[in-house]
């Protein structure tokens, strides 16, 4: 009897033996460094799709993206065995990995249809070509003591019948649920692989939620500024610009850039030290230029890729105020929203919010008018604004220019004119203010090529402005306060931005 315990025991030895072996040879075999994926694309086969797609179009029947999604199932690889990353790069960083430019990575424990019981880590990523429904995606997230692979969830920030081409770099967000055990850490990391249980070099920080904020404690507004790239001086036009957002009643203004001379600089250096604007540099992620005249050429020269790009810092700002502010406004610096019936962006969505209590918001559009160069009399650059008199009679229709106010608790991502992903289902569709309520000035130095064919109605068929006039002797006075304060002496030149 004691010999075939024995020889049991040596059984059960031997096979702890051979799976430890068979373990550390998986765990070596994953250690190898990640290859570069590169995607696969065919010029001729999406060429083809563009045509049917064009085609469904025409005939009404072109498949969209869902914007919202069903219930997921957390797949967690519980015998995955990782190597710690050697480098961790900071979030608004480029990390390469896995063939996707990862930028930055959020901690999101918002309520959701998605993975509905588990918090999750938002991560935003550019690649070559669309990958949602193409790849797999693994997420690595380590915390303090320990560590997960789980399946990463892709949505493109971006419509099919936008423009359906693929042969330009995208913006997506991975969502990555962290399973429950590990969901309490205070620092987190995260990598991304093709492949599940793979060890990577690299990984990037998650900015995790701030500690002690409630929903009560959240702010009203943030005001998000795309990647903005002037070789001429704005400076006196954008000290206006940044007055009347907290004239207005933002708490927040957060600025992305890529070049902006010396006297702009200075002119977001006092805000950041007096208010609470936030200034982040912005690279483009390779594959593109970054010297700064080539890159500014890059831009301007290809528009369908720099609305691509532009919607990376676009929700990049978002996430940065899910857990602080109500709302985020999405703006260019060549636009302000005016409350019209009220003092103030708060009082303006609470009042809002009070007419549509039956409905979870996702966002609040403003409708646009257009305001042109006029023979005004002369006044101050850094007053520019505030001078012009005159507007477009026309109202533009709802869709046409609008910007909105987008919700932080409901929205998943924001296009450059409303929300994009919703939450979970039961939330409306972007609502809108009447133009007695918010109007959207746009002010341009020519009629917009999508406008091309009513140009003469808006450039000629003009009204007189009064929508700024209760704010102006306030504004004045701010703008010329912080001219003084900051030496500024050198105007814009430009009447447009």
């Amino acid at each position: 009897m004691r010999f075939k315990w024995a020889i049991r025991r040596i059984f059960v030895i031997f096979l702890l033996f051979i799976l430890a072996l068979f373990i550390v040879l998986k765990y070596h075999e994953n250690d190898e460094v990640e290859e570069d994926y590169e995607d696969e694309f065919d010029p001729e086969k999406d060429e083809i799709f563009v045509k049917k797609y064009l085609k469904l179009m025409q005939m009404g029947r072109a498949p969209a993206r869902p914007v919202v999604e069903k219930k997921a199932l957390v797949e967690e690889n519980y015998w995955c065995f990782l190597r710690k990353p050697i480098q961790f790069f900071e979030p608004r960083n480029w990390m390469k990995t896995a063939g996707i430019e990862v930028y930055s990575a959020y901690f999101d424990d918002r309520e959701n249809s998605l993975f509905p019981e588990n918090s999750a880590v938002q991560v935003l990523v550019m690649s070559n070509h669309s990958i949602e429904s193409k790849i797999p995606i693994y997420c690595n997230i380590f915390s303090d003591s320990s560590y997960s692979t789980v399946k990463g969830y892709i949505r493109e920030i971006w419509q099919t019948g936008w423009d359906p081409r693929d042969s330009f770099q995208v913006p997506s967000l991975i969502t990555c649920p962290i399973p429950r055990r590990i969901e309490r850490a205070n620092e987190m990391f995260i990598s991304l692989s093709r492949k599940r249980c793979k060890s990577t070099e690299n990984a990037m920080k998650v900015i995790m939620k701030p500690k002690r904020v409630s929903q009560e404690e959240k702010k009203d507004v943030a005001v998000c500024v795309k990647g903005l790239d002037y070789q001429e001086d704005i400076s006196s036009r954008l000290l206006e610009w940044i007055e009347m957002q907290y004239l207005f009643g933002a708490d927040a203004v957060s600025i992305y850039h890529f070049y902006l001379s010396k006297n702009t600089h200075k002119v977001l250096n006092y805000y950041k030290t007096k208010r609470n604007l936030e200034v982040i540099p912005l690279t483009l992620p390779s594959g593109n230029p970054n010297e700064p005249l080539e890159r500014s050429t890059f831009l301007k020269a290809n528009r369908p890729q720099k609305r691509r790009h532009e919607l990376l810092p676009y929700n990049d700002c978002f996430y940065s105020h899910i857990h602080t502010h109500r709302y985020v406004l999405i703006i260019d610096i060549d636009e302000v929203i005016v409350p019209i019936e009220h003092d103030n962006y708060g009082d303006l969505l609470r009042d809002f919010e009070s007419k549509t209590s039956g409905f979870r918001l996702s966002s609040i559009s403003s409708r646009n008018v257009f305001k042109f160069p006029s023979n005004f009399t002369l006044f101050p650059h850094y007053h520019y604004m505030i001078s012009n008199k005159k507007r477009s009679k026309k109202t533009s229709t709802k869709g046409e220019y609008g910007k909105s106010f987008s919700s932080t608790s409901t929205v998943a991502t924001v296009f450059n004119h409303f929300a994009l992903h919703k939450l979970s289902p039961a939330i409306a569709k972007s609502q809108y203010f009447t133009p007695s309520e918010a109007l959207k000035l746009h002010y341009k130095s020519e009629c917009p090529w999508e406008s091309r064919n009513e140009c003469h109605q808006l450039q000629f068929d003009i009204k007189e402005d009064t929508s700024l006039d209760r704010f102006e002797q306030n504004l004045r006075k701010r703008v010329d306060e912080v001219v003084m304060e900051i030496g500024l002496t050198t105007p814009s030149k430009s009447n447009s931005l």
